[in-house]
C-alpha cells in the first residue's frame, strides 16, 4: 500500500516542529546563505535559531503535511484584509533581533510591493522537507491553501518567490506582477492568483 501524505491544519504548539522543517528546507537557499554565510556549522546554528524565532500569527492558516505522525512539509496562509506583512512590518522600526533584521530589509520591501493590493490574501513559508522535494507535496499545500482562502473570501492573493521556482508557481495559477528587491539573494518576484469564493456545501 502507497502511502500518501495528508495535509492538515496546524496547533500552534506544533510550530517549533514547522520551524525544524523550515530550516532543513531552507539551509542551502541563496537567502540563507546570503545572510548566514557559506560556513555549514554557522548556517546551520543560524537558520535553526531564524525559524525558531519566527512568531505565530494568530490570523493566518497554517498548514502541514504529513506522513503518519512526521510533518514532512508546511505551509502559511494569510487571509483575506490580514495579510501579515502588511499587519506587522513596519518600514521604521527593524526588529531587535539581529538575523531577523537582516531579513526585516527584504520585508519592507515585500511591505511596498503588496501596497497597491488592497485586502489580499498572503501566502508565505512553503516548505518541504529536502529529501522529499519533486514528490508533489509542494503542490500538495498550496492547493490546499488556495482552497482554504477560497472558503473564506475572494480576491488577490500574494506570495513572494525567488526568479527560479516562477515556474512552479505559475503550475499552480499564479502569474508574475512585480520584482521584489532581495539583498541576500537573486531577484524574487511577487506573484498573484485570483480565487472566487468557494461554495460551501
Amino acid at each position: 500500500m502507497t502511502t500518501r501524505p495528508a495535509v492538515r491544519e496546524l496547533a500552534q504548539d506544533e510550530w517549533s516542529m514547522a520551524a525544524g522543517v523550515a530550516a532543513r528546507a531552507f539551509f542551502d537557499e541563496e537567502f540563507i546563505i546570503g545572510m548566514l554565510g557559506a560556513d555549514p556549522f554557522e548556517r546551520f546554528a543560524g537558520v535553526q535559531h531564524f525559524y525558531a524565532v519566527e512568531p505565530w500569527d494568530d490570523d493566518a492558516v497554517h498548514l502541514g503535511a504529513f506522513l503518519g505522525t512526521t510533518m514532512v512539509g508546511l505551509i502559511r496562509a494569510s487571509p483575506y484584509g490580514r495579510c501579515f506583512v502588511c499587519r506587522h512590518v513596519s518600514a521604521d522600526a527593524p526588529p531587535d533581533d539581529p538575523l531577523r533584521a537582516k531579513d526585516w530589509v527584504f520585508e519592507v520591501e515585500v511591505l511596498k510591493a503588496h501596497q497597491p493590493y488592497v485586502d489580499h490574501a498572503w501566502i508565505s513559508r512553503v516548505a518541504v522537507e529536502p529529501a522529499l522535494h519533486g514528490t508533489g507535496i509542494g503542490k500538495l499545500l498550496i492547493d490546499a491553501a488556495l482552497e482554504h482562502l477560497a472558503r473564506h473570501g475572494a480576491g488577490a492573493v500574494l506570495l513572494e518567490c525567488l526568479a527560479s521556482r516562477e515556474g512552479f508557481y505559475s503550475s499552480r495559477g499564479f502569474r508574475r506582477v512585480g520584482e521584489v528587491v532581495d539583498p541576500h539573494a537573486e531577484m524574487s518576484y511577487l506573484m498573484r492568483a485570483d480565487l472566487e469564493k468557494a461554495e460551501l456545501g
